[in-house]
């Protein structure tokens, strides 16, 4: 594995303390990619929320002070990513967070995670799909898995759309700002199969990307496809690369069945994942 010269990400991110989702995943791959990471974790969770119950503090009102203290440290970040975040309002302090600490050359991955099977997540309410809508302004390349797309266009998120429908679907959610909208979960005829799309702004193109999908619901996938392709962007093997590797990686992982013992809540086999030669998918894609 090669090292990319000390480059730094800026993790936006809630820290599920029982889990592989979140803050976790993206530490963990970051760093196996040879990669640096700063965290700032959203929200401290006592488990991730597919467990009910879980104790929740939100840390939104530290932002501020630790986003001071990197400023008199002189970071500076080669990548700046978030997903979920605690509310709408914390949104807008993502905002502007990302904005106060992004230098010129630093690229942006926005997750906008706030529902998924056609709905809203429980914990948010409406107010959360135009503060998302604002934070991806500023992003060179966005991850909204196929319902959320939809809700950030305005559109119905149960509803089957084609090729087309996506194409313009994506092209909407392109002019809001990011130059790279991927989809991922997007569903076909095939209930064993789904499709990740990534659609380039200035080329006007929408690649898809096929895979079988195991049946289930599998926490951290999303947060484990956002950290291969940022990874991969950062180790210089380009968008259409990186969601090639980051769609084999993370769709081998979930067609393996779990290891005994464990509980799907927990979320993808993340210890699995970073046994292997992660850079090797990229280098093939």
């Amino acid at each position: 594995m090669t090292h990319a010269s000390g480059k730094k990400v800026l993790a936006i991110h809630d820290l599920s303390s029982f889990g592989h989702t979140s803050m976790m995943v993206f530490i963990s791959i970051l760093y196996r990619m040879g990669l640096r990471v700063c965290a700032l974790p959203t929200a401290i969770l006592s488990a991730n929320t597919d467990f009910p119950g879980s104790h929740w503090v939100d840390l939104s009102e530290h932002f501020e002070s630790f986003a001071e203290h990197w400023q008199e440290l002189g970071l500076e970040f080669s990548g700046i990513c978030s997903g979920f975040l605690a509310s709408a309002a914390q949104a807008k302090l993502v905002s502007k967070l990302t904005q106060k600490l992004r230098g010129p050359e630093t690229l942006v991955l926005t997750d906008p995670v706030m529902g998924d099977n056609g709905r809203l997540y429980d914990c948010f309410g409406p107010q959360i799909v135009e503060a998302m809508r604002e934070l991806i302004r500023h992003a060179q390349i966005v991850t909204p898995n196929h319902t959320e797309a939809a809700l950030l266009t305005g559109e119905d998120p149960k509803l089957r759309v084609d090729r087309e429908m996506m194409l313009k679907r994506c092209q909407r959610i392109a002019e809001m700002g990011p130059g790279h909208v991927v989809v991922t979960s997007v569903p076909t005829e095939k209930p064993d199969a789904l499709i990740t799309m990534h659609y380039h702004a200035r080329e006007h193109s929408l690649n898809c990307h096929s895979f079988k999908a195991r049946a289930g619901h599998h926490p951290g996938a999303g947060d484990c496809f956002s950290a291969l392709l940022l990874g991969g962007l950062l180790k210089g093997f380009g968008v259409e690369n990186s969601v090639k590797a980051a769609v084999e990686l993370l769709s081998g992982l979930i067609a393996k069945d779990p290891p005994p013992g464990s509980d799907w809540r927990e979320g993808i086999a993340l210890e699995e994942l970073l046994q292997q030669d992660l850079e090797a998918f990229y280098r093939s894609s």
